[in-house]
């Protein structure tokens, strides 16, 4: 699974990259007692869903990578890693012709939650702020619960949003 590398793709990953930080970072997300949604995760999916695996662990690891100075924050090695699985993630599962909701939605939102926010993210976390794994991961589960549920909410959307750019032209097959 060799990545295409040309100007076109790398501005347009560029801009993914872009609109993810901008999600991430600048527009506020929505803060609850022990639930942080951002909705950084759409052009992620966008990108592993349009370019591949490797794209997608690339752009999701230089978003996260680019925000560390910008917004003065910690750089959490174990956080980072769990970005990059997460752009793989979406680029194994979803980089394909003919994507349905059950297996392709399904098996990435999922796969995604589990091995990443439930594992790696959290075990970062527990790792960063010296605190117990468990009672941790307990506060969370609905976390993971509403991402994976609003992932499965916009895959339609996004597979809308792929037919059409590849339609045009904007996006080569």
């Amino acid at each position: 699974m060799t990545p295409k590398i040309s100007v076109r793709i790398v501005c347009q990953v560029a801009m993914l990259i872009a609109l993810s930080f901008v999600l991430e970072r600048l527009v506020p997300p929505i803060n609850l007692p022990t639930i942080r949604i951002s909705f950084a995760f759409i052009p992620m999916m966008c990108c592993g869903m349009l370019f591949g695996p490797v794209w997608g662990a690339a752009a999701y690891g230089i978003a996260d990578i680019l925000g560390w100075p910008i917004m003065g924050l910690t750089p959490i090695p174990l956080i980072l890693l769990s970005r990059i699985i997460s752009g793989a993630i979406f680029g194994f599962v979803l980089y394909r012709k003919d994507l349905k909701f059950a297996p392709h939605a399904l098996l990435s939102s999922f796969s995604e939650q589990i091995i990443c926010g439930v594992g790696i993210t959290t075990l970062g976390l527990s790792l960063f702020f010296g605190q117990p794994y468990v009672p941790l991961l307990v506060t969370r589960i609905p976390q993971l619960a509403v991402h994976v549920a609003l992932q499965l909410a916009v895959f339609p959307v996004l597979v809308k949003f792929k037919t059409v750019l590849y339609n045009t032209g904007i996006v080569a097959t």
